[in-house]
């Protein structure tokens, strides 16, 4: 009798656990035949999670699916170490990432490491085929793909939920230790798992089934009464790698279980949308494979030994044409650039593997239908966003207050460093994987900079992902103050933003220059980068050291979409930066015509307002000459005659710097041509003394008093005639000044031999300049200008 009460748990090598030996029971799941727990075993000193499965099911069922997980021990099978008597479960190990499916739903992936899951897969498969008689699994899909806690796979081998290993009929207690370190990915999910040939399809229960149904063959739904066989699985493995490549889910727009099924058997495979991030050559090769998993004849699919040696070649060197069984003889490889020159160490970005061109996942399976192939023309890029083209040098940044950038030199003779940065270098994402261990994850090169500053910096997307999942702190910050996050957005690669945006991060960190990320996106006009930081609640009001928010720099630098954004966030166009500069001044400052028009029409803009030293926006752009800036300015008000702290108008500056189309738009606009600055300077004064010709011109043909006297009671003709400028002499000599004194005594032409100018001695000798013994002084000397004076005195 004791025995008989004891052979319905038999279960060879595995062992029983009594419900006390578990606490800290926590749900993490629920699947189609039961529910999952996380535990931990209160004996095993490991330190390790656990998680247990709770439902009421039939004992037998149970067992029978631990006898199979029993049979099939492999190092992509999620192990299970016995089964719970109350509540009746199996208890597994716990896989800390969960699944496949969870992973594809979280964020994008590095493409090696796509490669390696859907090559361990396979592998896993292929295990299970090859036993005697081959076991089925009949539900491989994404939710039933598990991954440790360095993303390897692991195949649990019943039905099961995301979150955890493994799940059966009753309680599963996933138990045991993942040890931080490789992603595996392991097989699970047993629940539907049969003998080859033994089972027939009545046996699928519609619980659950529509998660599955996207991942049966056609011949299943068409045939009722046909056999189970290996090419089951085949198809289903085609669309797993559907969905590693676009990480959706397959007719995921279909809330309809029986269009699903017609449109399957119709020949209907899941859409394919554009994959439109950077790929490797070898995503041909997958196409190719996938589309053959999927053939609609199950005898034309290939089996899983021969998937797993296409896939080991896709995984040992995904960036090269591999070979494949069935090759279509049509399809070239690209041809090799001929008397390229190797690429010298340290790698440039040129040297980042090779793509495709970019195009829908559904444009490369008719290309292979056809035929046709494109031409590879290597190495070039494709990207979903500005981030994934060509990156600019550093050099080319338009910051005015330094650009911030990973700091690259090593200076270390570590080996492991060197490795880790040779491989994030090169876009080697594979060797990355392999090497990197938890304690690298954040290492600190020589200046200051971390591995994913480097990898940032490098714009090496793949590797940034890999750091990332490895939980690499994207907080830290290198010598110039910079998190990755600022080099990114500065580097306008979107598609790492986008991924450091999606983790913990400190979005209004500061550098050494007090520049956010938002300053970068706002200087670069990157405006999807904008919009992602402004999601993330990025600061507006952030000002750098000069005082600048991310709307005085976009305003700087011209960046109008900016500014739109900015303005539909609220922010204030009126705050003051440092010296008071508002983002109009650095926009007519500029010559920004579209922003400075922007910015003047907003509610509470004042277009006179100063600065610390009292220009106006008119003054800035009557400075820079920029003239449509301040005929807008004009029109919408702006003061002609403002002075500021020099007592300067807009013309005063206008003709100082010799813009002579800005002077006469404001002398038309009512500019008072003798206004006089703290200096005692005219318009005709500044112009004069600065050699502008033709702004001379303008204000004397504008009636400007020649007769004015400025600084030292001299006129405009002394001011020209000192500083030599003859031709300004010529156009303001005249009976009238030609030999009027100033302050001390002294003509124009006394001036011009002062300062040895013999042209414009010249110039005043000939229009009659008189020469009295005050100009005797200048005639000592060797001078053409003494010499000139000692002829005329003769």
């Amino acid at each position: 009798m004791e025995g008989e009460s004891r052979s319905p748990w038999a279960l060879g090598l595995l062992r029983t656990f009594d419900a006390g030996e578990f606490a800290s029971w926590e749900k993490v799941g629920s699947g189609g035949f039961g529910q999952v727990y996380k535990v931990r075993h209160v004996h095993w000193k490991t330190g390790s999670p656990s998680s247990a499965r709770r439902a009421c099911t039939e004992r037998m069922e149970l067992l029978e699916e631990a006898k199979k997980m029993e049979m099939a021990k492999f190092r992509y099978i999620l192990p299970v170490y016995g089964i719970c008597r109350e509540p009746v479960g199996l208890v597994m190990e716990y896989m800390e990432t969960g699944s496949l499916e969870k992973l594809l739903a979280s964020e994008p992936l590095p493409w090696d490491l796509r490669f390696r899951i859907i090559h361990e897969t396979a592998v896993g498969m292929n295990f299970l085929h090859c036993m005697s008689p081959p076991l089925l699994h009949l539900d491989l899909k994404p939710a039933n793909i598990l991954l440790d806690a360095h993303y390897h796979v692991k195949h649990p081998s019943l039905e099961h939920s995301p979150a955890v290993a493994l799940v059966g009929r009753g309680v599963a207690l996933v138990l045991g230790a993942s040890m931080p370190g490789t992603w595996q990915c392991l097989i699970s999910d047993f629940g539907l798992a049969k003998c080859n040939g033994l089972s027939h399809s009545h046996d699928l229960s519609m619980d659950g089934l529509f998660g599955t149904i996207a991942y049966l063959p056609p011949e299943r739904i068409r045939e009722k009464s046909r056999l189970f066989d290996t090419k089951h699985d085949v198809y289903s493995f085609a669309i797993v790698i559907w969905g590693v490549l676009t990480q959706k889910k397959p007719f995921a727009d279909e809330k309809n279980i029986l269009h699903i099924m017609v449109k399957v058997v119709k020949g209907h495979r899941p859409e394919l949308p554009p994959i439109c991030r950077p790929r490797p050559r070898a995503c041909r090769s997958l196409l190719r494979l996938m589309q053959r998993c999927w053939h609609g004849d199950p005898r034309e699919r290939p089996s899983f030994q021969e998937i797993t040696s296409e896939t080991e070649d896709l995984c040992a060197k995904p960036d090269d044409e591999v070979k494949e069984t069935a090759r279509d003889p049509d399809v070239r490889d690209a041809p090799e650039p001929a008397g390229e020159a190797p690429v010298p160490a340290p790698p440039k970005r040129a040297s980042t593997p090779p793509f495709d061109n970019d195009c829908s996942l559904s444009e490369l399976l008719s290309q292979l239908d056809s035929g046709i192939s494109q031409t590879l023309e290597g190495p070039e890029e494709l990207s979903r966003s500005s981030s994934e083209s060509r990156l600019p040098s550093a050099s080319s940044g338009k910051r005015l207050s330094g650009v911030s950038s990973a700091v690259l030199d090593l200076g270390t003779t570590d080996i492991q460093k060197k490795k880790l940065v040779d491989a994030i270098m090169n876009g080697d994402t594979s060797r990355l994987m392999k090497i990197l261990q938890p304690q690298d994850v954040d290492l600190v090169l020589d200046g200051g900079a971390s591995l994913l500053h480097l990898a940032v910096e490098a714009g090496q997307e793949d590797c940034v992902k890999w750091l990332l999942l490895n939980n690499a702190n994207p907080n830290l910050t290198n010598g110039k103050g910079s998190t990755p996050l600022h080099v990114a957005v500065e580097r306008r690669a979107r598609g790492v933003v986008e991924l450091l945006l999606a983790r913990k991060i400190s979005v209004n960190a500061t550098d050494e220059d007090q520049w956010t990320a938002l300053h970068f996106a706002a200087q670069n006009g990157d405006e999807g980068s904008t919009r992602l930081l402004l999601e993330r609640n990025a600061s507006v009001h952030e000002a750098d050291c000069e005082g600048r928010t991310p709307m005085h720099v976009a305003c700087q630098h011209g960046q109008e979409s900016i500014v739109r954004i900015l303005l539909r966030r609220g922010v204030d166009v009126g705050l003051p930066g440092k010296d008071a500069w508002a983002p109009l001044h650095y926009a007519a400052w500029q010559g920004h015509l579209p922003i400075v028009k922007l910015l003047a029409k907003q509610p509470g803009v004042s277009v006179n307002a100063q600065t610390l030293d009292g220009r106006t926006p008119l003054h800035l752009a009557a400075q820079r000459g920029h003239y449509r800036v301040a005929r807008i300015l004009i029109d919408l008000r702006s003061d002609v005659n403002v002075c500021n702290l020099l007592a300067q108008t807009p013309l005063h500056v206008a003709a100082e710097t010799g813009h002579t189309s800005t002077a006469r738009l404001l002398l038309h606009r009512g500019a008072h041509k003798e206004a006089v600055t703290a200096e005692g300077c005219t318009a005709l004064h500044l112009a004069s003394r600065n050699g502008h010709l033709a702004t001379v011109k303008l204000l004397v043909e504008e009636k400007a008093d020649v007769l004015a006297r400025g600084p030292r009671n001299q006129t405009a003709l002394h001011l020209a005639a000192a500083s030599g400028h003859s031709e300004v002499v010529e156009e303001l000599a005249s009976a009238d000044v030609l030999d009027l004194s100033d302050e001390q005594g002294l003509s124009a032409l006394h001036l011009a031999a002062q300062g040895r100018h013999t042209k414009t001695v010249e110039t005043l000798l000939r229009h009659g300049a008189h020469v009295n013994l005050q100009s005797l002084k200048f005639q000592g000397g060797h001078s053409p200008a003494a010499t000139l004076l000692r002829r005329s005195k003769t």
